[in-house]
């Protein structure tokens, strides 16, 4: 699905609680771009009154995209472990630390050949000790970070694919259904980007490029379990003339975008019955 421009009101009394919409506001904005945030953090009761998501720049679609994420992982009802790729210095990690969530945290930073923001390890070390929750930081493509196979009941990914080179991706693909579970889910969101194809005639811009979902899952080995293909790029009931006419129905960052999301399960393994 793409993530609707009127938020469920559930949604938005989760964002106020985990202000979310305060780091998204012009004040936010400003703290970041100053860096008065590298100071804040050095004082964990002052960084927890700022909130867990304050520490790294995002896109006005997350207001769907992280209570949406955290209300699928809630339902499933028990601890659980959570590998979440190209977490950064995002707040969703220590929020779902503080549930009771077992997380790691994968995320090279810079140091990977894609786009993505710096992490810096001591200043992640410092938020997960204001925010009490004990996320293990695995600075990595997912391919080096050590998951064992079958270890991992969902893999989370917020807004990360579609700034991987094509490499990474399939980095990616090759771990992502040896790390999950069989009973496990794939909780991924996916920027739609307007400027480029299927909407226009260029392949990619500063941020990254459209990612093919349906190939996505199935180099993946997933299988969509909650979604809807008309709205995710690469499935056949996708129509481009669809997304426009009703353009104004979707949230949108500041950025030229939209935002994808959907659900994936293991697909049944060659000799097994689904």
């Amino acid at each position: 699905m793409l993530a609707p421009r009127r938020l469920p009101p559930h949604f938005e009394r989760w964002n106020r609680q985990q202000k979310l919409d305060f780091a998204l506001s012009l004040y936010g904005i400003a703290l970041r771009r100053t860096g008065v945030v590298r100071i804040l953090a050095l004082r964990p009761r002052v960084a927890r009154l700022c909130g867990p998501f304050l520490w790294q720049p995002n896109s006005a679609t997350r207001l769907f995209e992280y209570p949406w994420a955290h209300q699928t992982i809630a339902s499933l009802g028990r601890t659980l472990r959570v590998v979440e790729v190209g977490g950064g210095l995002s707040g969703m990690q220590w929020v779902l630390a503080s549930d009771g969530h077992q997380v790691i945290n994968v995320d090279p930073g810079l140091a990977a050949a894609g786009k993505g923001w710096s992490l810096n390890p001591n200043l992640h070390h410092r938020l997960s000790s204001a925010f009490g929750g004990g996320v293990d930081l695995r600075p990595a493509t997912i391919g080096a970070a050590g998951i064992p196979e079958h270890s991992v009941d969902v893999l989370l990914s917020i807004s990360t694919l579609e700034h991987m080179t094509r490499e990474d991706v399939t980095e990616f693909c090759r771990h992502a259904r040896r790390v999950i579970r069989d009973d496990g889910l794939a909780i991924i969101s996916i920027d739609l980007f307007l400027d480029l194809a299927p909407f226009t005639n260029k392949a990619s811009n500063r941020y990254g490029r459209n990612v093919d979902v349906r190939g996505l899952l199935d180099d993946a080995g997933l299988e969509l379990a909650a979604g809807t293909p008309s709205e995710l790029f690469g499935f056949p009931a996708f129509a481009t003339e669809a997304i426009q006419a009703h353009a104004g129905d979707y949230l949108r960052g500041r950025y030229p975008a939209f935002a994808q999301c959907l659900v994936a399960r293991p697909a049944p393994r060659p000799g097994r019955q689904g």
